[in-house]
């Protein structure tokens, strides 16, 4: 089996011209001795652009680590060869320690190979510029086994005689299937204190190595502009002590399964923690139930026909209160509590931020009041441009009035009898040209300038935004009175759903915090000398929160706008969203 691996490992960097230099390179280092001087002091945080990594999975039986070794760091993961003929391949990675309860485990090597890196991104790797580090990485799979259940797994990094970590080592770590920690850095000896009846409370004996989501409850409360947003997510194990499912003895869920979990956690929360909003008892409009699994990348929505582990399945939960504006006062009574959990964790949110709170069995009821008090309640408005033409006069009365001045001015040079005669022509023929204009007084369409013209679209682009804070149709079609036509509204709005909205994974809109960027590339006359084509580019930047996370993106659109002028007031006709790039 050593020979085995050895070959693949000589046989995979041969195929890689740089790696030959590494190989050298490495084994003259590690002959030499590494120089534990070259370890860096780290953030405690952004695990996840460490040069090296490992992923730690606590199994019934056995430890199985993933190790990702970077090139130019391979001689600090090699233990020293002692004569034995150990291979450099069964040396790889056996200075990384592992202790269950009193007893270090020895590991068996299944894989160890030089392949890609693999991509990790969270939040967080924007404000951590990843180290200089290789593409390639030396990729070691190995097994710890172990017998019982240790109450305590200690895991070692490369350290020093003095306990200083040879390489930067970045590290997540779970329990048979519940994630343990996000990223995080191993640069010390850490221990893990499973629990093997419920491995979502096992954890760490450092604070620091943890997960954003503890509690195997929580409630999220989002008061919006026009709704309020009640989110909890659960496990599917505390679900079963308040309905009975019938899955005996089951581990493992069919999509049939979880379709039906779904429907019937829909129907419990429909009538469970009731909500009040200024003082009125309020029912959810409408409730929606998704699979999702929390891991070191944050949150994510699962397909229903993802593998669903029965022990392990979260469930997200969203109830929403359509409101006509931001409440003055939100009061929510809590029920449900987990057994052994006597206290929920809950993040109430308004337009100024979120605060966290607990939810206690002794005092199960929380109240959000709005304090707010710059908050102004976005309103669509008219959309007010003033657009001057040139008047300009017609050509049949410019022609009267100058056969009435050359009849004025002939008249001056004749007799009387002839001069009477022009004299009258004059009187006629301005006349004329005075009733000819005052009947027909046509000017040039009006063409707004750049200032107006960007003036418009963007009064047009707000108002939209505006509108797609509804979440009722009914109230979206009355959003759009100031600035669309009655006969207008159905398609309009049909076409800011299909080509605006930005829907998060769990299945709430994102609102419009900011228009940026608009150009407007042409407006064109249309039809009719009130009508105009707008073509038009703008970004605007979408945010959104849901079970606790805050997404922001920015959103590039382009678009067709079909407007008209009434007097001053402009008003959208049409509406084509041509393309919806999210941009970053």
């Amino acid at each position: 089996m050593a020979s085995m691996l050895l070959s693949r490992f000589i046989s995979r960097i041969g195929e890689c011209s740089k790696t030959w230099v590494w190989v050298g390179s490495a084994l003259a280092s590690f002959a030499i001795g590494a120089n534990p001087s070259i370890a860096d002091l780290v953030s405690p945080y952004g695990g996840e652009t460490a040069p090296n990594f490992v992923e730690l999975s606590v199994q019934p039986d056995h430890v199985r680590v993933i190790l990702e070794v970077d090139l130019n760091d391979y001689p600090l993961f090699v233990i020293p060869d002692d004569g034995s003929g150990t291979s450099l391949a069964e040396r790889t990675g056996r200075n990384l320690r592992i202790w269950a309860d009193e007893e270090e485990l020895t590991s068996t090597t299944n894989t160890i190979d030089v392949r890609p890196r693999i991509s990790r991104q969270t939040a967080t790797s924007a404000q951590y510029r990843p180290r200089p580090r290789s593409e390639n990485v030396v990729y070691v799979d190995m097994e710890f086994p172990f017998a019982g259940k240790p109450e305590r797994i200690k895991f070692i990094p490369p350290l020093s005689s003095d306990g200083i970590p040879l390489a930067s080592l970045g590290v997540v770590a779970e329990h048979m299937g519940v994630p343990v920690t996000d990223y995080r850095y191993l640069s010390q000896a850490e221990t893990i204190l499973p629990d093997w009846d419920d491995p979502w409370f096992s954890k760490f004996e450092n604070p620091n190595l943890t997960r954003h989501h503890k509690s195997p409850m929580m409630s999220f409360l989002a008061m919006e502009p026009r709704v309020v947003r009640h989110e909890i997510i659960l496990r599917l194990k505390d679900y079963e002590t308040w309905a009975d499912l019938d899955f005996g003895d089951a581990d493992r869920l069919t999509t049939d399964d979880v379709t039906r979990i779904k429907s019937g956690v829909s129907d419990f929360f429909k009538t469970k923690n009731p909500l009040a909003v200024d003082g009125k008892p309020m029912k959810p409009e409408t409730v929606q139930v998704s699979r999702i699994k929390v891991g070191a990348e944050g949150l994510r929505v699962l397909p229903d026909e993802a593998e669903a582990n029965r022990k392990t399945m979260l469930l997200g939960v969203v109830l929403s209160y359509p409101v006509a504006t931001l409440p003055n006062r939100v009061d929510l009574a809590w029920e449900l509590f987990p057994d052994g959990l006597d206290v929920i964790p809950i993040t109430l949110s308004d337009p100024a931020g979120a605060v966290p709170s607990q939810i206690y069995a002794t005092d199960p009821v929380v109240s959000w009041n709005n304090h707010l008090k710059t908050w102004t309640n976005p309103k669509t408005e008219p959309v007010v441009v003033k657009v001057a033409g040139v008047a300009q006069v017609p050509s049949f009365a410019f022609g009267l009035g100058f056969l009435c001045l050359i009849c004025a001015f002939f008249s001056f040079q004749r007799a009387n009898g002839q001069r009477l005669i022009l004299l009258g022509l004059t009187g006629a023929f301005g006349a004329a040209a005075i009733v000819t204009y005052s009947l027909k007084i046509p000017s040039t369409a009006p063409e707004p300038d750049e200032i107006a013209t960007r003036q418009i679209v963007e009064g047009l682009v707000t108002n939209i935004a505006t509108t797609m804070l509804e979440v009722r149709d009914d109230n979206a079609v009355a959003a759009m009175e100031p600035y669309v036509e009655a006969i207008n509204r159905d398609k309009v709005q049909a076409e800011m759903r299909r080509g605006l909205s930005v829907t998060l994974p769990s299945g709430a809109m994102a609102r419009v915090e900011a228009i940026s960027n608009l150009n407007v590339e042409r407006f064109a006359p249309g039809e009719d000398r009130n009508q105009h084509q707008v073509l038009a580019k703008w970004t605007a930047r979408v945010s959104g929160g849901h079970w606790g996370h805050l997404h922001r993106q920015a959103v590039s659109y382009r678009g067709l706008l079909d407007v008209s002028r009434h007097g001053d007031h402009w008003m959208l006709d049409d509406l084509t969203i041509i393309r919806a790039k999210t941009e970053g």
